[in-house]
C-alpha cells in the first residue's frame, strides 16, 4: 500500500511540476479557439513622404458550424454578400467536423461587420495592402500575396521590416468547440511593422512613365525603360519599366506574363550599350594623357584589326576631325585608336575601376554583372570592339552609375532605401561616403564639357534653352538566341546629365526594338529624355542658368528631300543652316527625319538614311 502511494504521489508531483506546463498548453488548446490577428504592414513612402504602398483593415470571415442556428440562411446571406458560392458555402457552415473554417480572406470592413449578426459568424482583423498610385513603380515597389507577404521589388527585398507580427483573438468553448456564453475572451495586439522611406520622387517618377508610355506608343517597341539617378548620392529618384501593371489588381493566372512585367530590366536585362559606352574610353584616354580635345584623327568609314573590318556608323567615313568632333559624331574608328592605345590590362583596369563586370549594390533582386569577357582572351580586335560600346554587355543602372562617377569624380552605390522607422525611431539610416574616384579634375572637365557639346550643335540651337544639359546617345544592335545578330532588332539609347558642368542628376532612357521605322538613339530615345528633363525643370521650378537662350525660336522649315540626291540634299541643307548625320552608302536619299514642315532651329541636327 505505500508503494501504491509513493507512486500515486510521484505522479502527481511529475503532472503537476515537471510537465504541468505543457499539459497548461494543451488543455488551453482545447478550451480556447483562437483566430489570427494581422498585423499593419508598415508603408512605403517617397522621398517628401508620400505614401506608394499602405494598408487598409480588412477582415476575414470565419464560421464555427456548431454555433450556426440557421445554416441555410447565414450560407445564403454570406453567398451574397461575399460573392461565393451558395452550395460551398452551405457544406462549410453545416460542418461540424471542424471547429472554424475560413469564408473568404480581406472582406471590406462594412460588408464583415453587418455579417455579425448572424450566430457562428466571427471575424478575424486582417489588412490589404493598397497601391494609392495603381501602376507607377510596378517593378520598383513590387506587391504581396493575400497574406501580406511581400513577394517582388521592395515588398519582398525589405519584407521582414515591413510585416510585423500578427497577434491573436481567444475564445473559450466547450468540449465540443462550443463558444461558452459570457465566458472571457483573451486578446493579443499585433505589432505593426516598420515604414520604409524611399528616395523615389513621385513627381519625377510621374514623369518619367508618362513620357516613356507615349515612347513604348509612338515606336511601337518591345519595352522601356527609364532612370533618374541623384549623381551625388546615388539615390534613385525614378525607375521605371514599361509596360507594367495596376498594383491593385495583380495578374496572377497568367505567371509567366506576371514575371515577365515584374522582371526590373534595369537591373536584371543586359545589353550592348553602343555609343554611350565610348564615354568609358574617352575618360581613360583622357585621364592616362593619351590623348586631348584638338588632337587630328582620319576616319575612311573602317578599319582593319587583327585582320578584321571594323566599320564605323558613318560607312562612308567622317573624314578628317578632332576627338571633341569624333565624341559629338560618335565616330567608331577614333574610339578604336583610343582602346588600341590603352591596351587591354589598362583598360580593363579602368572597367574594374568604374564598377563594370560587377554588381552595383542596389537594393533590388535579382542584379545582374553584366558580361565582360575574361581579360585573358581578348584580343586587339574585341578590345576594339570594346571601345565603341560592343563585345560588352551592361545593365541600364550600371550606365547611369558610372556616367554619375565619371562626371562627379566621386564614387557612390545607387539605392532606394532612404531609412527605416518603426515608432518614430530611425533603425536605419543609408548614409553616403564621398570617396574621390582616381579621375584628375581636368579629366572630369573635359569630359563634362563634351558631353555638352554633344547636345548642343552650332547656331542657336541648345538641347534644352537654358539650360546646362550634356548627353549621349546610343543605337545598338541585338543578338538572337543562336548569338548571331538579330537583324532590324535594336536598343536605342540615351544617356543625359544635368547640370552637365558638375550633374546633380543622370538620367538613361532605353527603347527596346523599336519598330515604327526610326531606331537611332538620337532620334527615338534623346526627345524623351528632353521631354523627361524640360517637365523637372517645370515641375521643380528650376530656373534656366541662361536666360538668354529662352528667347530662341525654331524658323527653318524642313524641307522634303526623299529622293533626291545625297550631295543635292546635303547642300541643301547646309545652306538652310542645319546639321546633317547620314547613314549608308546610297546615292539617294530614302528616309529623312524629322519629316517635312518640321520646324527646326538654326543648327539643329537632321538625320538622312540613304538607299
Amino acid at each position: 500500500m505505500t508503494i501504491l502511494f509513493v507512486a500515486l504521489l510521484a505522479r502527481v508531483f511529475y503532472l503537476q511540476i515537471i510537465d504541468g506546463k505543457n499539459l497548461q498548453v494543451l488543455a488551453a488548446e482545447e478550451w480556447l479557439r483562437d483566430l489570427p490577428l494581422s498585423s499593419k504592414r508598415g508603408e512605403i513612402l517617397d522621398s517628401s513622404g508620400v505614401s506608394l504602398a499602405t494598408t487598409i483593415t480588412t477582415y476575414d470571415v470565419y464560421v464555427r458550424a456548431r454555433n450556426v442556428e440557421e445554416p441555410a440562411k447565414l450560407a445564403r446571406a454570406l453567398s451574397d454578400l461575399l460573392n461565393i458560392e451558395y452550395e460551398k458555402t452551405y457544406t462549410k457552415v453545416t460542418n461540424t467536423s471542424l471547429s472554424e473554417i475560413l469564408i473568404k480572406m480581406q472582406v471590406d470592413e462594412d460588408i464583415a461587420l453587418s455579417l455579425t449578426e448572424y450566430k457562428g459568424v466571427y471575424l478575424s482583423q486582417n489588412v490589404a495592402r493598397v497601391y494609392p498610385y495603381s501602376n507607377l513603380l510596378t517593378q520598383v515597389l513590387g506587391y504581396c500575396t493575400i497574406d501580406n507577404i511581400g513577394q517582388a521589388g521592395l515588398e519582398s527585398y525589405y519584407d521582414k521590416y515591413l510585416k510585423g507580427v500578427d497577434g491573436k483573438s481567444l475564445t473559450q468553448t466547450n468540449a465540443q468547440g462550443k463558444e461558452i456564453e459570457n465566458s472571457l475572451s483573451y486578446y493579443i495586439p499585433s505589432v505593426a511593422g516598420a515604414d520604409i522611406n524611399t528616395t523615389i520622387d513621385v513627381q519625377m517618377q510621374s514623369i518619367l512613365e508618362r513620357e516613356l508610355m507615349v515612347a513604348y506608343e509612338e515606336n511601337k517597341a518591345l519595352g522601356v525603360s527609364g532612370i533618374i539617378l541623384d549623381a551625388q548620392t546615388g539615390g534613385i529618384k525614378a525607375m521605371s519599366c514599361l509596360p507594367g501593371f495596376d498594383l491593385n489588381n495583380v495578374p496572377r493566372d497568367d505567371i509567366s506574363s506576371l514575371q515577365e512585367m515584374t522582371k526590373n530590366s534595369t537591373v536584371v536585362d543586359v545589353y550592348e550599350p553602343g555609343s554611350t559606352f565610348k564615354l568609358i574610353t574617352l575618360a581613360a584616354a583622357l585621364n592616362e594623357g593619351l590623348t586631348n580635345i584638338d588632337e587630328q584623327f582620319y576616319c575612311s568609314g573602317r578599319c582593319t584589326v587583327d585582320g578584321e573590318t571594323i566599320k564605323c556608323w558613318k560607312t562612308v567615313g567622317h573624314s578628317s576631325l578632332t576627338l571633341l568632333d569624333a565624341f559629338k559624331n560618335s565616330c567608331n574608328c577614333v574610339f578604336v585608336q583610343l582602346a588600341l592605345r590603352l591596351g587591354v590590362d589598362k583598360y580593363y583596369e579602368y572597367l574594374e575601376y568604374f564598377g563594370l563586370g560587377e554588381k552595383t549594390g542596389v537594393d533590388i533582386a535579382s542584379e545582374s554583372s553584366g558580361i565582360i569577357m575574361p581579360k585573358e582572351n581578348v584580343r586587339n580586335v574585341d578590345l576594339a570592339r570594346i571601345g565603341f560600346g560592343h563585345a560588352i554587355a551592361v545593365t541600364q543602372l550600371q550606365m547611369a552609375t558610372v556616367y554619375a562617377k565619371i562626371t562627379t569624380g566621386y564614387e557612390i552605390t545607387p539605392h532606394l532605401l532612404e531609412s527605416i522607422i518603426s515608432n518614430g525611431e530611425v533603425l536605419y539610416q543609408t548614409t553616403t561616403a564621398k570617396n574621390e574616384i582616381k579621375l584628375s579634375k581636368s579629366t572630369i572637365e573635359t569630359v563634362n564639357m563634351m558631353l555638352a557639346n554633344n547636345v548642343n550643335s552650332e547656331g542657336n540651337y541648345t538641347f534644352i534653352a537654358g539650360y546646362d544639359v550634356g548627353g549621349k546617345t546610343g543605337t545598338a544592335q541585338k543578338y538572337g538566341e543562336d548569338g548571331q545578330i538579330a537583324t532590324g532588332k535594336y536598343i536605342s539609347s540615351f544617356i543625359g546629365t544635368y547640370p552637365a558642368t558638375n550633374p546633380e542628376y543622370v538620367i538613361i532612357i532605353c527603347i527596346n526594338e523599336p519598330s515604327a521605322g526610326a531606331y537611332y538613339g538620337g532620334v527615338v530615345a534623346k526627345p524623351v529624355g528632353e521631354r523627361v528633363l524640360k517637365s523637372i525643370f517645370e515641375t521643380k521650378a528650376i530656373a534656366p542658368t541662361d536666360a538668354s537662350q529662352l528667347d530662341n525660336t525654331p524658323n527653318i522649315l524642313m524641307p522634303y528631300i526623299v529622293g533626291k540626291s545625297l550631295a543635292d540634299a546635303c547642300s541643301e541643307l547646309k545652306k538652310l543652316g542645319l546639321n546633317v548625320l547620314f547613314d549608308g552608302e546610297g546615292e539617294y536619299v530614302v528616309e529623312q527625319l524629322p519629316p517635312e514642315g518640321t520646324l527646326l532651329y538654326l543648327g539643329e541636327v537632321v538625320y538622312i538614311i540613304t538607299n
